[in-house]
């Protein structure tokens, strides 16, 4: 292989002010966030791969060449005006796809005159607050779509009243996924409307906003499918609030939320007795998330009749035993996130505080017994578990784990653990000539210990399409045998890397093609 340089000669200019920052794959609501002690400006390097997949069929080529010529159509009277003509001509169906496509493209484009008249309309339609030209009048607009609407999202419209978004609901009675994320003055008056006006519904996401318990009732009584139920970070969640939805459904004991299979109470002020009254009475459930919660035992919490494929208990006070024991009652299980355990009973603010952690090396060696023989494990995060790493020289238990557990996984979060060293990495090594490559698609190392010791062991994963790295001693050398080895890489993170220059690291990608042209 030739020798690289570390550093090419020719530089891009740096980034615009104002530019927004990229994200990774995973929500606001899965990712744990550890701004507090990681502050820092985002520094993603992208780059597109070719597709080996199906050829793309006709209408979604049409709409990518559509979006990609927006501009150039805007700019022009009499083309614009054939434009809009042509868009009042579009199937239903295809609106929803467009309407995305566009607002990742040119949202500056789309006025509230023009998403009113073209784009409120087929099964779905997406509102989020980022969009420059939604206002009250452009929600307010939605019922026009009536009984073909079957999912609305509005999301992140925190200055909107209540009773803007229960005035929507009413008119769409064929609505089965219903998400108001981050709409925080959404309450009472808008989960009743949805529980009179929409019986089909199948999906609701409260995330953060302010509906309290009790309006919850006439909903879980009159939406018998209703499989997906979102409640995070809602603030009037307490125990006293909480008790009159218990009196006015729970008192009856053969009250059973049976289709209930997701279940988000993320970040929720509940005792545990609580969260427990609430969880006896979904029995079928399949994802739950109880991170950043009170609860202390979960085996008194999860039912034994529920076939948990993915559980979130990041930041909750755990015992290292109890995790074990449940872990091992779950061999369905598909995404575990036991991030930063021991976060004194959900205080986001306990991540980072070693002190506070529970999970040692010795409870991740019995972890890792239990979950090297479930076959279906995809996703697990263990992000920041200070304490991992600090007692075992070698390898130790976080190499075992990696070489047991981790390479099997097509996702793997160990960011802010900040004893992982290169050598913990080795078990992405082939065990002999016969094991297949780790099947890691994307691989999470924010602020651990790794250096350009640990390449060759990256360059053991051909999958990856995500590698975050932000944070790390890692440095443009090492990275370039990376990505020569990873045709399938997109994204990396390098933001603070010190070993990448400044003016690379959101445009490594070309740094790395530029190199490899002078060598």
């Amino acid at each position: 292989m030739s020798k690289r340089k570390a550093e090419p000669s020719k530089r891009l200019a740096k980034r615009r002010k104002g530019e927004v920052p990229a994200f990774g794959a995973e929500t606001q609501d899965d990712r744990v966030n550890l701004a507090s002690s990681l502050a820092t400006a985002s520094a993603f390097s992208t780059r597109s791969v070719s597709s080996t997949g199906p050829i793309p069929n006709l209408s979604a080529l049409c709409a990518r060449s559509f979006v990609s010529n927006l501009r150039a159509l805007h700019e022009t009277r009499d083309d614009w005006e054939s434009t809009l003509k042509w868009l009042k001509l579009i199937p239903d169906n295809l609106v929803p796809k467009l309407f995305a496509m566009l607002r990742s493209s040119c949202p500056e484009i789309l006025t509230n005159a023009m998403i009113t008249s073209y784009f409120l309309r087929g099964p779905s339609i997406v509102l989020t607050s980022d969009l420059p030209a939604v206002n009250k009048i452009t929600i307010l607009a939605v019922p026009g779509a009536g009984n073909s609407l079957h999912e609305l999202h509005l999301t992140g419209f925190v200055k909107f009243a209540d009773s803007v978004f229960a005035t929507v609901l009413p008119s769409l009675p064929s609505l089965r996924v219903l998400v108001l994320r981050g709409c925080v003055k959404v309450g009472s008056a808008t989960a009743e409307a949805a529980a009179r006006s929409c019986p089909l519904l199948s999906t609701v996401n409260f995330n953060y906003t302010a509906v309290p318990p009790v309006a919850l009732v006439p909903l879980l009584k009159t939406c018998p499918d209703l499989k997906v139920l979102k409640l995070a970070g809602i603030p009037n969640w307490t125990d006293a609030t909480f008790a009159k939805l218990s009196s006015a459904v729970f008192q009856d004991e053969s009250f059973k939320l049976r289709n209930i299979q997701t279940l988000k109470l993320r970040h929720l002020g509940l005792s545990e007795s609580s969260i427990s009254s609430f969880l006896a009475r979904c029995p079928n459930l399949i994802r739950l998330d109880l991170s950043f919660t009170h609860v202390h035992r979960p085996l008194l919490v999860v039912s034994t009749e529920a076939r948990i494929e993915k559980l979130s208990l990041t930041s909750t006070a755990i015992s290292s035993v109890d995790i074990v024991a449940l872990v091992s009652s779950l061999p369905h299980i598909k995404y575990l996130a036991l991030g930063a355990l021991g976060g004194r009973q959900g205080s986001s603010v306990a991540i980072g505080n070693t002190s506070a952690m529970t999970m040692t090396d010795q409870t991740l060696e019995s972890l890792t017994d239990v979950l090297k023989d479930f076959g279906q494990l995809e996703k697990i995060s263990l992000v920041g578990n200070t304490k991992l790493g600090a007692t075992f020289r070698g390898s130790g238990a976080l190499g075992y784990f990696i070489q047991c557990v981790g390479r099997k996984c097509k996702y793997l979060n160990l960011s802010g653990v900040h004893h992982l060293q290169s050598l913990h990495l080795s078990g992405l090594l082939p065990q002999d000539a016969e094991s297949q490559p780790p099947r890691l698609e994307q691989l999470i190392l924010n602020n651990t210990g790794v250096d350009d010791d640990a390449t060759p062991y990256l360059a053991c994963c051909p999958n990856l399409v995500v590698l975050e790295l932000a944070g790390t001693k890692i440095s443009s050398a090492g990275l370039f045998s990376v990505i020569d080895a990873c045709p399938e890489l997109q994204t990396l993170n390098l933001t603070s890397c010190r070993g990448v220059s400044v003016t690379d690291r959101r445009r490594f990608f070309e740094a790395w093609k530029h190199n490899l042209e002078e060598t």
